[in-house]
């Protein structure tokens, strides 16, 4: 069976509530006004759902890049640590290995950059501990930015 989205799911019920039944209803203008309120709250639903999915892979991507980057600053500023080089290997397994539900992928992604950030500031010096944070900081950005959007609001540049 063909993998559904749940948000393309609500958004066919919604419309399907919106100009097939509730047109269908004209005798009881309760459940007709039920049935046109049924169809905006499945609206909605399905905008939250698809923002949510969208939110974590944008996070994924974000992650990914920003380990990426970080393994190119540990090399530019010659900062050997097998322990953060280790951090962050098994940060890039854990989130190409994730697979599942949207708050499984969410976890992960959380718990990945949250030991390597944890490592960085256990193995490092102060100064190499910011340095060595600091591509990590645009994976916050973009979780906090997304999170924001979710509800409503726009990042605050």
């Amino acid at each position: 069976m063909p993998y559904l989205d749940p948000e393309l799911i609500l958004d066919r019920f919604a419309t399907f509530t919106r100009e097939e039944v509730r047109p269908a209803v004209t005798d009881d203008e309760f459940v007709h006004a039920q049935v046109g309120s049924m169809a905006s709250t499945l609206q909605f639903l399905a905008g939250e759902v698809g923002g949510r999915e969208a939110a974590v892979r944008a996070q994924r991507r974000t992650l990914a890049e920003r380990l990426d980057e970080l393994e190119s600053v540990l090399e530019r500023n010659e900062i050997d640590s097998s322990a953060v080089r280790t951090a962050l290997d098994d940060a890039r397994d854990e989130i190409d290995a994730v697979d599942g539900s949207t708050r499984d992928v969410e976890e992960t992604l959380l718990t990945a950059a949250d030991d390597v950030l944890a490592t960085i500031d256990e193995e490092l010096d102060a100064e190499r501990a910011a340095i060595a944070r600091r591509p990590l900081y645009e994976f916050l950005r973009t979780r906090v930015d997304r999170q924001l959007r979710l509800l409503g609001r726009e990042g605050e540049e």
